[in-house]
């Protein structure tokens, strides 16, 4: 990083880091209430269908006599649901990630910054985000995430030569994006880990 807090940096992508900051951006972008109003929609269709099968079969003398469906039915359906949240879910996202990655094989990425903000260019991509118009930082395990509307900008930390080189990055970051989102950011778990690591 130069002395005028310039940084040009080159990397290879890895469109799993694009995906696990997508996944992290859900929970920073919609409001807990939000989240959970879909969930319920989601998971109370997945189980109010899988009640009405389960009852059918149920009714037809699928069960042990003297056992109650319902109790089991329900238990059995939100085992699944959670199944699917924790495990098929993620898997489903990476699968995509590796789908993408084999279509279009990911090539260098020339990374740079300035006082107005940042800039990722390859063969195919020319992409300039200002600092303005960053709402948040966030971590992943493996970058930084730049979140603006729906999308979130990763930067590896990979890119970096050091963890120091990133951690000045990173708090020069916070002090040019708007006040409220450097707020926000220093507040963030993930952010507070990035700056702590030694």
């Amino acid at each position: 990083m130069s002395g005028n807090n310039e940084i040009n940096l080159t990397y290879r992508v890895d469109i799993n880091d694009l995906f696990e900051a997508s996944m992290s951006l859900r929970t920073r972008r919609y409001r807990a209430a939000d989240r959970l109003k879909l969930n319920v929609v989601v998971f109370g269709t997945m189980v109010v269908g899988g009640l009405l099968a389960a009852l059918g079969g149920f009714a037809s003398g699928a069960i042990v006599d003297g056992l109650s469906p319902f109790p089991v039915a329900l238990i059995l359906l939100s085992l699944l649901a959670i199944f699917y949240a924790r495990v098929v879910s993620p898997w489903t996202l990476r699968q995509s990630a590796q789908m993408i990655g084999q279509a279009r094989v990911p090539g260098a990425m020339q990374f740079s910054s300035d006082e107005t903000g940042m800039r990722w260019v390859d063969k195919d991509i020319d992409f300039r985000l200002n600092w303005s118009g960053v709402e948040a930082i966030y971590c992943t395990s493996k970058a930084m995430a730049f979140m603006s509307g729906a999308t979130a900008l990763v930067l590896p930390f990979s890119a970096f030569p050091d963890d120091k080189e990133r951690q000045a990055f990173l708090l020069m970051a916070l002090e040019r994006i708007p006040a409220q989102a450097a707020e926000t950011s220093r507040r963030d778990r993930s952010v507070v880990a990035a700056l702590a690591a030694k």
